[in-house]
């Protein structure tokens, strides 16, 4: 792991990049049936913290490797959604609301699929 994160580094340098320290993070995913390893990475005498979830690319990510976190993400994202949507609906019709399902529920809910199954896609409606 740290002889990666050397070839990486060295990458950016060579790239003329930098590594934002503060925004630098790593998640060691784990098993029920194996013991995690004690990593320290270090950079210029600051350790790189690793973090139990992420948000990559949109996708919240734990390091048991399930999807709990994300689905409690964006359950609190599609309950605001369904109380805006119940609250306008007495004074919009039927196509502006098909619109803003469109727009943010389904939106919501549909990022991501493609990585839930490696690339197959699931038909919502």
């Amino acid at each position: 792991m740290i002889s990666t994160f050397n070839c990486v580094n060295k990458w950016f340098k060579i790239n003329m990049f930098a590594i934002n320290i503060n925004k630098t993070h790593y998640i060691q995913f784990k098993t029920k049936n194996k013991p995690t390893i004690d990593i320290n990475i270090v950079r210029n005498a600051y350790p790189i913290a690793t973090l139990p979830n992420i948000k990559f690319f949109g996708i919240y990510i734990n390091d048991s490797i399930n999807w709990s976190c994300h689905i409690e993400h964006i359950a609190s994202k599609l309950s605001s959604t369904c109380y805006i949507m119940k609250n306008i609906k007495p004074y919009m019709p039927l196509n502006t609301m098909k619109t803003i399902y469109y727009s943010y529920f389904n939106s919501i809910i549909s990022y991501g699929l493609p990585f839930s199954d490696f690339g197959e896609t699931h038909p919502l409606v």
